[in-house]
């Protein structure tokens, strides 16, 4: 054990509990995050059932939630309309406060007025996600891959509209720690680049693999932007996971990560866990939908070194 391991929070997603043998896997876990002396948490991930926060519930662990939990749809503070994603925020609160949830993270920035499908209840990302593509925010018009369109009124109009929207959630709701998250560069999510997150003053919870994809999407340097992240906003979570993608791979074919933390890749994930730490970053959930506690021996490497 480590001293320096003492002070950080180290949460697992609940998928990685999802299905046969998921108590099993819950209890590694726990009992290796404890040999190493991390504070061991779970973060109820937006696609998870009822059956499911019922038992991590039961079991005594500290939550934290991707949410919306058991919404039909996603939070858009960018919809001209904040009536639904108002409601679904209301609606987690009173299920935060049942299971002493204290800090949330959602996705919160689509260019679309039309309400977003919320995926992972029988349905996928690309199924819920193709109902608000618009081939003009498209690399290639085909593509569910985002141009950039940071620089056009109506991104200014809507970015402004979700600084609004979260001043209101955290003034609504201060006994929740309300983290937007960097977007996945598809379907027109648009949470994507440190200065923009910067002037939402918020806080941010940052995805390592989402980064990675804008910042080849978009000729950014990855690390350059995790520095500018985390010198610029105001970063107090980190999603941690590995992404298999490469400059190989044409930018239309890209995905996301969510990988396990030792899958070959060319993020240099020891470094950006190095410059999360060196910044003060204390709080990192390792967002890996088949995740083992080989993934925390992993981190805890990276962390150490």
């Amino acid at each position: 054990m480590s001293e320096n391991n003492s002070n950080v929070r180290l949460e697992m997603t609940s998928t990685a509990f999802k299905g046969p043998g998921g108590e099993h896997k819950y209890q590694d876990c726990r009992d290796v995050c404890s040999q190493l002396g991390f504070d061991f948490g779970v973060q109820l991930h937006n696609s998870i059932c009822r059956d499911q926060i019922e038992w991590l519930a039961s079991a005594g662990v500290s939550l934290s939630a991707h949410a919306p939990l058991l919404s039909k749809h996603g939070i858009n503070l960018a919809a001209e309309s904040f009536d639904l994603s108002h409601k679904i925020i209301q609606e987690n609160v009173a299920l935060f406060l049942e299971l002493g949830v204290t800090k949330a993270v959602f996705h919160g920035f689509n260019m679309t007025d039309i309400p977003v499908p919320a995926y992972g209840h029988g349905r996928s990302y690309n199924e819920c996600m193709s109902e608000i593509f618009r081939p003009e925010l498209s690399i290639n018009g085909k593509s569910r891959m985002c141009n950039d369109f940071t620089s056009t009124p109506e991104y200014r109009t809507r970015l402004h509209r979700v600084k609004e929207h979260l001043l209101t959630i955290r003034g609504e709701f201060p006994q929740i720690v309300w983290c937007i998250e960097n977007d996945f560069p598809a379907f027109g999510s648009a949470n994507l680049f440190s200065e923009n997150s910067a002037f939402l003053k918020s806080p941010i919870c940052l995805d390592s693999s989402h980064l990675w994809t804008t910042c080849h999407l978009f000729d950014r340097d990855f690390h350059d932007e995790t520095e500018k992240f985390l010198s610029d906003c105001q970063v107090e979570m980190i999603h941690l996971h590995a992404s298999k993608y490469t400059a190989e791979v044409p930018k239309a074919d890209w995905d996301d990560g969510h990988l396990p933390l030792r899958t070959p890749n060319e993020m240099d994930l020891p470094r950006f866990v190095r410059s999360c730490r060196d910044a003060g970053i204390n709080y990192f959930v390792l967002e890996v939908s088949k995740g083992t506690y080989e993934d925390i021996h992993a981190f805890a490497e990276m962390w150490n070194s």
